[in-house]
């Protein structure tokens, strides 16, 4: 395996512990070994938060890029103003 296949695997097996531990913590233990489905019905909840909070966290960073583009471009127009209009 390679390096981030090795931390993806850790990833998930945080992740499945702590849902185990979630599920069991309130239902009772044993409850997420009895019942596989509720685990997985919890992963995919939480796979597709992070991949919500990811998508979130992308738009912010583009945002702050394209206002930085934007402020420069900006001023470089305010710069060529007295070049083309006197």
């Amino acid at each position: 395996m390679t390096d981030r296949t090795d931390a993806a695997a850790a990833r998930t097996a945080q992740h499945l512990t702590a849902a185990v531990e979630a599920i069991d913590g309130a239902f009772g233990a044993g409850h997420a070994a009895a019942n596989p489905s509720l685990v997985a019905a919890f992963l995919q909840s939480a796979s597709i938060e992070t991949a919500i909070l990811s998508g979130d966290a992308t738009v912010q960073f583009l945002d702050a890029r394209i206002e930085r583009s934007t402020e420069r471009m900006c001023k470089a127009m305010e710069n060529l103003r007295p070049r083309i209009f006197g």
